[in-house]
């Protein structure tokens, strides 16, 4: 092949290899920070290949040396890149550093498990089938059996599941039975 045909091949240097070898290297790096769908690691592996093949057009032996380099350092500057990068300030910013909280969803509830099955509340928005409740004060999601339930509703809380709260609306006769404030008898 002509080096003519090639005219920036012909003029290789190693300004130029160096410049296709750093601009791998902060494709790869910008690769960790920006979302593009591979683009920048194609752009990092098209740099280095430039970059050989450059190499190899100044003389064999810089384009083995070029090869060799790649090969070699690629690996470790990414051990290294693996091992230093978490200590780093911007990592530091960037990298979560654990849980925010040692429990599950049920802890968070901050109550008994069970503990408000029969208790009666208020829906305190439409329930269609999942919405909220007032119970004591306190805004609880809740889920009916299917039922649309209207706002200002009484409901009886029939199973509890962690944070999952199953409710039924009260039939309209033990409603007035029992007015707003007072609970349900315990039978």
């Amino acid at each position: 092949m002509e080096t003519a045909a090639l005219p920036i091949l012909a003029q290789a240097s190693w300004g130029w290899i160096s410049l296709l070898l750093v601009l791998g290297v902060l494709f790869a790096v910008a690769e960790i920070f920006v979302p593009s769908g591979g683009l920048l690691t194609i752009l990092s592996v098209l740099s280095f290949v430039g970059a050989i093949v450059m190499a190899f057009f100044v003389s064999p032996t810089a384009g083995i040396v070029t090869l060799l380099i790649t090969i070699l350092l690629t690996p470790v500057l990414l051990y290294v890149l693996m091992r230093v990068w978490p200590h780093t300030p911007i990592a530091k910013r960037i990298i979560l550093s654990g849980p925010a909280s040692r429990g599950t969803a049920g802890d968070l509830t901050r109550r008994e498990p069970g503990s408000l099955v029969g208790r009666t509340g208020v829906a305190k928005t439409l329930l269609r089938p999942a919405g909220k409740m007032t119970l004591d004060g306190q805004t609880i999601d809740c889920v009916t059996e299917g039922e649309y339930v209207q706002v200002g509703t009484r409901v009886t809380v029939l199973e509890e599941h962690g944070a999952r709260v199953v409710v039924r609306p009260v039939p309209k006769e033990e409603d007035e039975a029992n007015p707003p404030g007072n609970a349900p008898r315990e039978t």
